[in-house]
């Protein structure tokens, strides 16, 4: 067999091994194939949208019932359901105008763990007569036009004297939480690491491996079973 043959050859059984994998290996489904109602996240592998949200709830300091109807995810009773969509579309904006499309803005650039992001700065003030690294009140608007204190309030103060006052609370620096996630009508234990200040990890298991998702104060990242750890 001389050299031209052979290699007509090689390219034959190239094509036939291509066209083996494409019928063999099906396409995974994509968000908006696998569940219902989505809106802002189509196009991504199904898979990534469990992680996707529990980096949402980590940046924002939430559970998933702040912005999901317990049992029924798909619904959208809840307003700040559809303010999350609003925000995710504006991030969308600004990396694709200002950075090129890289994720270079995420839920965490603004919100830091909390759900609402404080836009002026607390300062302390002479004449407020706060302590040198203490807080002043800042009132935050609310959607409806109300306001509320940016500080403790009498009632959370009772409670961290309850506990000991803010000395003992401030030797707290891990939780541990476990519970069952549930998702697409299916339940998977998940446990849920976090250390102060800002360092998360969530192992959610699952039939086929563990969903892992991490922050480590700096960078975040995903592990799901089948592909390869990426960078969030």
């Amino acid at each position: 067999m001389n050299r031209i043959p052979r290699l007509f050859l090689f390219a034959i059984l190239a094509a036939v091994g291509v066209a083996q994998n494409e019928v063999s290996t099906p396409a995974p489904k994509t968000t908006d194939q696998a569940f219902k109602n989505i809106q802002t996240l189509k196009g991504l592998p199904a898979d990534q949208l469990v992680p996707t949200m529990q980096f949402i709830t980590a940046s924002l300091g939430v559970e998933c019932e702040y912005c999901h109807v317990e049992g029924a995810f798909d619904k959208d009773d809840k307003k700040p359901k559809q303010t999350a969509r609003k925000m995710m579309e504006m991030m969308f904006a600004i990396d694709k105008g200002s950075f090129e499309g890289r994720r270079a803005v995420t839920c965490y650039t603004c919100h830091r763990g909390n759900a609402r992001p404080v836009a002026i700065p607390i300062i302390a003030m002479a004449d407020t007569g706060a302590k040198p690294g203490g807080l002043i009140k800042v009132a935050v608007p609310e959607d409806e036009g109300t306001s509320v204190p940016a500080v403790v309030d009498p009632i959370l103060e009772k409670y961290i004297a309850a506990l000991g006052g803010p000395a003992a609370v401030q030797k707290v620096t891990s939780r541990i939480e476990k519970a069952r996630a549930d998702l697409a009508g299916k339940e998977f234990p998940i446990d849920i690491y976090a250390q102060a200040p800002n360092k998360r990890v969530s192992v959610m298991h699952m039939p086929n491996g563990d969903s892992i998702t991490a922050y480590n104060g700096t960078v975040g990242w995903l592990s799901v079973p089948g592909r390869p750890t990426q960078w969030m």
